[in-house]
């Protein structure tokens, strides 16, 4: 959504915070290189771009590493299964 600083959050709409894209420009222009999203798909990781070197996935995109909150990955004793929530 365009900035609108008279904007405030009306508690039933989805128009709060920032997007993941928005976060990674950001921190492309602080100099930090978002490097993980976890599970849920609500946090984001970003490293100093000085120290990444080779050690995360690239290209290092919020498209790429992007993890949606209606498709989680549950890890039971070591295993990884997929269970979709949602439909």
């Amino acid at each position: 959504m365009p900035y609108n600083p008279e904007h405030t959050w009306d508690k039933t709409s989805d128009c709060w915070g920032a997007s993941l894209s928005a976060m990674e420009k950001l921190g492309n222009r602080l100099g930090y290189q978002l490097v993980a999203t976890n599970m849920t798909g609500v946090n984001a990781f970003f490293v100093e771009k000085s120290l990444t070197k080779d050690l995360f996935p690239k290209p290092a995109t919020a498209e790429k590493l992007y993890n949606s909150f209606f498709s989680r990955r549950y890890v039971c004793s070591g295993n990884i299964s997929i269970k979709y929530i949602g439909n």
